[in-house]
């Protein structure tokens, strides 16, 4: 403790009631952090968000799994922070649902206002019938699950790799590799096998060989061919054809290069086949109109100028107060702001929960560990609370022995 205030105020406090004991402290941290998810909730309001959940064990051997909030506030910044831990009994996807729903039902923030879900690769999560994001999206539709990687590398490694380059490698690209193969074979004085042989499996015992293949037929369809499918399978289970689309058709708020890629028909499908409950048909119509307007502005007005990125623009139609005007528009581009784009945040409230549980604090409790992550990850709504809501809070929490 402060020696500074031990001397002021310990001297003075009665013996019986000097409030240092472990129990207090935890009592006065709680009431911190209950506080500091307050004034998150009070952020967020009714404004749509996002959830970033992880798995990660404790220094006890527990399942914890972290909650973050992504969304976009009342002045137009992204806000993406640490929100709760929670001890799961096991890892199966529907009671991490309920456990996530149960943390956000106490805190009154409504399951059906969620519009994305950022994961890690774990098949309890990502998994597109059992997994996690699927339970998620019987209960909201439009709550879209974006793997954790950034945008730009989801497009271009599904638009590139996917499209392009697998594709093409698995129709040409046989040739190619196994000239390098031969060519590095005949270098180092390696043995090239005869690929028109036979290939034998196995032991090379006549019982084991069930089909009369070559050694080229083995090597390029039973090895290259399904390295390649197995890889596609995994892009095409990562980036699914409806989130790549909905990254496409978001790409077109990019503000870079003076709106070069704003496209206004790109947007309206946007908003009609991915944020179908956020928009009316009316309002479909509207924000067409909308788009048009900003399409004259955007060339006209010097505060969209040298913008680069879609949190900057977010920023100046509030600063400019051009959100009224643009309402519509303000929306949609709060629905794709609060897309996932990484789980980095997820990763740094673990190392977090590291510091604090650690290996000669590995018997803390689950609330305990809760109040001192959120107290330290939060810091800058932490500093904002006034301390004397915290003295009123504790003394009407339970009857104490002085009167404060």
């Amino acid at each position: 403790m402060n020696i500074e205030v031990e001397k002021v105020i310990l001297d003075k406090a009665p013996h019986n009631a000097q409030y240092i004991a472990h129990d207090i402290q935890k009592q006065i941290l709680h009431i911190f952090a209950t506080k500091v998810k307050k004034k998150i909730c009070t952020k967020l309001g009714k404004n749509k968000y996002c959830i970033l959940v992880d798995e990660s064990l404790d220094e006890s051997g527990k399942e914890e799994m972290a909650i973050i909030l992504r969304f976009v506030d009342c002045d137009g910044f992204i806000r993406e922070g640490f929100f709760d831990i929670v001890s799961v009994v096991d890892t199966n996807a529907l009671t991490l649902k309920q456990d996530i729903c149960k943390v956000l039902d106490h805190n009154g923030i409504l399951v059906k206002n969620m519009c994305g879900q950022g994961y890690d690769c774990a098949n309890n999560m990502r998994g597109s019938w059992n997994g996690l994001q699927a339970l998620f999206l019987q209960d909201c539709p439009y709550a879209y699950y974006v793997h954790r990687f950034a945008h730009r590398l989801q497009l271009a490694l599904n638009g590139a790799a996917k499209d392009v380059k697998f594709q093409d490698m698995r129709a040409h690209g046989w040739d190619d590799l196994f000239m390098n193969v031969v060519s590095f074979c005949e270098q180092h004085g390696i043995d090239v096998p005869d690929m028109s042989s036979r290939y034998m499996m196995g032991t090379r015992r006549s019982c084991q060989q069930k089909d009369f293949i070559t050694v080229e037929h083995y090597y390029r369809n039973d090895v290259f061919n399904d390295v390649i499918d197995c890889m596609l399978r995994e892009l095409n289970d990562r980036f699914p054809e409806q989130t790549v689309e909905l990254l496409i058709l978001s790409s077109a708020l990019d503000p870079r290069n003076s709106f070069k890629s704003f496209n206004i028909g790109h947007l309206c499908k946007l908003a009609e086949k991915f944020y179908h409950a956020d928009f009316s048909p009316s309002d479909l119509k509207a924000l067409e109109i909308e788009f048009r307007y900003f399409q004259n502005d955007m060339h006209r007005l010097p505060c969209f100028k040298d913008l680069t990125t879609l949190p900057q623009l977010c920023q100046q139609l509030v600063e400019t107060t051009l959100a009224e005007n643009y309402h519509l528009l303000y929306r949609l581009i709060q629905l794709v702001l609060t897309l996932p784009v990484s789980t980095a945040t997820t990763e740094r409230s673990f190392s977090c929960m590291r510091i604090i549980k650690n290996r000669l604090r590995s018997t803390i409790v689950d609330e305990f560990l809760a109040d001192c992550m959120i107290l330290h990850i939060e810091r800058e709504f932490v500093n904002n609370i006034d301390n004397e809501e915290i003295i009123e809070e504790f003394k009407i929490s339970e009857p104490r022995k002085v009167q404060f």
